[in-house]
């Protein structure tokens, strides 16, 4: 799915354009490109896992409003324990629940403010940049 805020890998007639060099680089990237996404996927998974209402939410398109919701969520999921969380997978988490309660430090987060989103990742900058 291609979208202003996504950076797609290299197609195939685009790396075979390209001298042999640029087509490994181009591959490496492409690797790269994979890893991290798979990260991200897996990380919004374990998410969707803990808070079942997040796969209803659907396409969204303000981006401060997405980033003020997963920052919520993130938070609850950081200091709720997992037993309290309604239809919780452990296998989910990754996290042990043997934490001592003296280990956990806690900070204050202020969702409402706005987002320290890069200019560079702002609808009007893209579509003006490309």
């Amino acid at each position: 799915i291609s979208s202003p805020w996504t950076i797609q890998p290299f197609n195939k007639p685009k790396i075979a354009s390209v001298n042999q060099a640029t087509q490994w680089q181009m591959q490496e990237f492409n690797m790269y490109l994979l890893s991290e996404c798979i990260q991200v996927e897996h990380a919004f998974g374990k998410l969707k896992g803990c808070f079942p209402s997040l796969k209803e939410m659907g396409c969204h398109k303000k981006v401060q409003e997405m980033y003020k919701v997963i920052k919520a969520l993130l938070i609850l999921h950081n200091i709720d324990f997992p037993k309290h969380i309604l239809d919780f997978d452990p296998m989910d988490d990754a996290m042990p629940v043997d934490i001592a309660a003296g280990d956990i430090q806690f900070e204050l987060v202020d969702i409402n403010q706005e987002a320290n989103i890069p200019l560079y990742e702002m609808d009007q900058w893209i579509k003006e940049e490309g």
